[in-house]
C-alpha cells in the first residue's frame, strides 16, 4: 500500500473515532458504506494484480514449450494481460469510489481537513482525465463497446468534478443521489472488464493445462519413474489453482455488484431515520470484500 494513501486513511479513521459520539444517523451510515468501500476497494485492486500475474506466469509457459519448435516465440512479444499503465487507470477508478465514500462520509459528520482535501482533488483530476481519454477511439484499455465507453466517459467526469471542486452547492442525501447513476455506470464498467478477464483467465489455465499435459506425454521414458509422478501431480494442482481463481474473480464482480447496491440502498435511505436493509446491504458488502481477500490470499504464489 502506498504511504500517502496509508497517511490518508490513517487520519481519516482517526476523526471519524474522535467524533464518533456526536455523528448524525446520516454521517454513521456514510462512514460505514466508507469502511466497507475501502476493503472492498483493496482486495479489488489485489484480485485485479492477481489475473495478471496468472496471465503473465500463461505466456512464459508457452514461451517454454516452443522454445525448440520450429516456430519458437519470441521473448520481446509477451505481453501483460493489463500493461502497467492500464492497471493503473483500474486502480484509479477503484480509489476514485473509495475517495467518493471517505469524502461523503467526511462531509456528513462535518469533517474538514485541507490534506484529505488535496487528496480527494487529486484522484478527482485523474478520474476527469480519465473521463476524457475515455472518449477517444482506444478507451485506455477497456474493452467496452463505444455505448459502455460513453456512459463511463460522463460518470467518470462528474465523479472527478465533484472530488476536485470540493465545492457542495447541496445537501449530502442530494449529493448521493445524484451521484447514485453515475456510481452505477462506474461499477458496470468495471463488471464488463472483470467478465473478459475472467474469460481470458480460464483460456490461460487451459493453456497451461494442455502444455504441462504435451509434456508429460513427449517426456515419455525420458522422466524417471519419480519426476513422472510428480509431473502428473501437477496437473490436478493446475486445475485447482483455476477453480480458485475463477472463484476469486466471481466474488470480484460480486464485490463491484455489492458496491452499486450498497449505494442504490444509501441513497434510497439518505433522508430516512431508519435504513435496515442499508445496514444489511454494508453488512454483506464487508462480507464479500473479505472473502475476497480469503481468495486472492489462497492462490498460490509460484
Amino acid at each position: 500500500m502506498r504511504p500517502r494513501k496509508t497517511a490518508v486513511r490513517a487520519l481519516c479513521a482517526l476523526v471519524l473515532l474522535l467524533t464518533g459520539c456526536s455523528l448524525s444517523p446520516l454521517a454513521r451510515r456514510t462512514a460505514a458504506f466508507s469502511s466497507a468501500t475501502s476493503l472492498v476497494v483493496d482486495n479489488s485492486e489485489n484480485a485485479y494484480r492477481a489475473a495478471v500475474r496468472l496471465n503473465d506466469e500463461a505466456q512464459a509457459s508457452l514461451l517454454v514449450a516452443r522454445y525448440d519448435s520450429a516456430q519458437p516465440m519470441d521473448p520481446h512479444s509477451l505481453r501483460h494481460l493489463i500493461d502497467p499503465q492500464d492497471l493503473e487507470a483500474r486502480t484509479e477508478v477503484l480509489d476514485g469510489l473509495r475517495t467518493y465514500a471517505r469524502t461523503i462520509a467526511d462531509l456528513s459528520s462535518g469533517v474538514s481537513s485541507s490534506r484529505l482535501d488535496d487528496a480527494a482533488a487529486a484522484v478527482g483530476a485523474n478520474l476527469q482525465k480519465m473521463g476524457s481519454a475515455l472518449t477517444a477511439a482506444t478507451p485506455i484499455g477497456f474493452k467496452i463497446t463505444p455505448q459502455e465507453a460513453n456512459a463511463a466517459s460522463t460518470a467518470l467526469k462528474a465523479l472527478g468534478e465533484f472530488l476536485t471542486s470540493q465545492k457542495v452547492k447541496s445537501s449530502v442525501p442530494k449529493i448521493i443521489q445524484e451521484m447514485d447513476p453515475n456510481i452505477e455506470a462506474i461499477t458496470n464498467l468495471l463488471l464488463s472488464d472483470i467478465a473478459i478477464l475472467r474469460d481470458q483467465s480460464g483460456r490461460d489455465y487451459e493453456q497451461l493445462l494442455t502444455q504441462q499435459d504435451s509434456f508429460i506425454r513427449h517426456a515419455g521414458k525420458d522422466l524417471s519413474p519419480t519426476d513422472r509422478r510428480a509431473e502428473i501431480q501437477r496437473l490436478p494442482q493446475i486445475l485447482a489453482r483455476k477453480q480458485a481463481t475463477d472463484d476469486m474473480l466471481a466474488e470480484l464482480a460480486d464485490c463491484v455488484k455489492q458496491l452499486a447496491l450498497t449505494h442504490h440502498a444509501l441513497a434510497a435511505a439518505a433522508t430516512s431515520k431508519d435504513a435496515p436493509s442499508l445496514e444489511a446491504r454494508i453488512t454483506d458488502l464487508r462480507a464479500i470484500g473479505s472473502r475476497l481477500a480469503s481468495y486472492y490470499e489462497s492462490l498460490p504464489t509460484k
